[in-house]
C-alpha cells in the first residue's frame, strides 16, 4: 500500500501501518529533519516542510489557537519567529492568520518573510505525496487528545506520529490510550539514565510500541536496552545543537561523524533527528 496517498484518502492507513512503517528493514536508519529544513526558511514553515519532505520523517512543533486549532509554533511565544509578540499558547487566530514567519530560526534582526503561520491542516497538505512523516512534537501535555482528535478528523493519522513523555507504566497506558482513541501511531519519550529505566522498555514492547526517542547519557545502556527491545521497536535521538546527549552534537558530527552518528547507530540507534540532514545522509552513504 502506498503510505504516500492523499490525506483524503487517509481511511485506508492509520497508525497500524505507520508501526508497520517503522519496523520495515528495522536496521536501516531513518532521518528526521528538525523543524524542517530551516536554514534559510522559516523553521516550522510550508517551505521548509516542503525542503525536508525527501528524508524519512520531518519533526514539527505544535500548540493550540484561542479556537482551539493546532498550529505550528515552537515557542511559548510569538516574538522570536513572528512579526507578532504575545503568548502563541491560545494566540488570536486573527494575528495569526495576518502575521508572517522571521527567516531562518528567526530572532529581532531576522527579517519578515511571506510565509505564514501554518496550521497543522495546512502543515499535512504540504506534505501530502511526498513519502514522509511528521514526528509531531505537541508543546503541552494537556494539548495531545485536542491535536490527537483534530488529525484523526482529518483523516491524516497515515501522515504523522505524536510523542508522548514516558516515566512510568501509567505513562505507558496513556500511550495506549492515544493510540486507540485516535488511531494514530504514539511515539514514546524516554529518558533513558540508569538500569532502572530498562523495565519501561520492556513495558513500551510489551504495549507494541513502535518507535522510542532516547535520552541518554552513556551509550552502552543504550545498547543494554536494545536487546530488551525486541525486533519491533525502533530507538531513536537527537543530535541538535540546542540539546542533545552527552557530546552527540551535529557541529561535533559535521567535523567527526564517526564519532557522533557513527557511535549513535553502533549502539544499535536506528532514527535520528538532526538539523544537518544532507550531512547525515552523506555519512550513512558511506556505511
Amino acid at each position: 500500500m502506498d503510505v504516500r496517498a492523499p490525506h483524503q484518502h487517509g481511511r485506508y492507513l492509520r497508525g497500524t501501518t505507520q508501526k508497520a512503517r517503522f519496523r520495515r528493514n528495522k536496521r536501516l536508519p531513518m532521518v528526521s529533519v528538525h523543524r524542517g529544513l530551516w536554514n534559510s526558511l522559516p523553521e516550522n514553515s510550508l517551505s521548509a516542510i516542503r525542503a525536508a519532505a525527501r528524508w524519512d520523517v520531518v519533526e514539527i512543533d505544535v500548540r493550540l489557537d484561542r479556537d482551539g486549532t493546532p498550529y505550528l509554533m515552537h515557542d511559548r511565544t510569538l516574538d522570536r519567529m513572528t512579526g507578532a509578540s504575545g503568548d502563541a499558547n491560545g494566540a488570536d487566530p486573527a494575528v495569526l492568520q495576518q502575521t508572517r514567519l522571521r527567516a531562518g530560526m528567526g530572532g529581532p534582526a531576522a527579517a519578515l518573510t511571506e510565509q505564514p503561520v501554518p496550521t497543522l491542516d495546512a502543515a499535512f497538505g504540504a506534505l501530502d505525496q511526498t513519502g514522509a512523516i511528521f514526528d509531531i512534537d505537541v508543546k503541552r501535555a494537556e494539548d495531545l487528545h485536542a491535536v490527537g482528535a483534530t488529525i484523526a478528523a482529518l483523516g491524516c493519522q497515515d501522515l504523522g506520529t505524536l510523542k508522548i513523555d514516558i516515566a512510568s507504566r501509567e505513562d505507558v497506558a496513556a500511550l495506549v490510550d492515544l493510540e486507540r482513541q485516535y488511531d494514530i501511531m504514539v511515539m514514546a519519550k524516554l529518558k533513558l539514565l540508569s538500569e532502572d529505566d530498562l523495565p519501561l522498555v520492556v513495558a513500551l514492547r510489551e504495549a507494541d510500541v513502535a518507535a522510542v526517542e532516547l535520552r541518554f547519557d552513556d551509550l552502552n545502556l543504550v545498547k543494554r536496552a536494545s536487546s530488551f527491545a525486541g525486533d519491533l521497536m525502533r530507538f531513536g535521538t537527537y543530535t541538535l545543537d540546542a540539546v542533545h546527549c552527552g557530546d552527540l552534537s551535529d557541529s561535533y558530527a559535521l567535523r567527526n561523524p564517526r564519532a557522533v552518528w557513527g557511535r549513535i547507530l553502533d549502539a544499535g540507534i536506528r532514527l535520528i533527528m538532526t538539523d544537518q540532514p544532507e550531512a547525515l545522509s552523506r555519512y550513512l552513504m558511506t556505511r
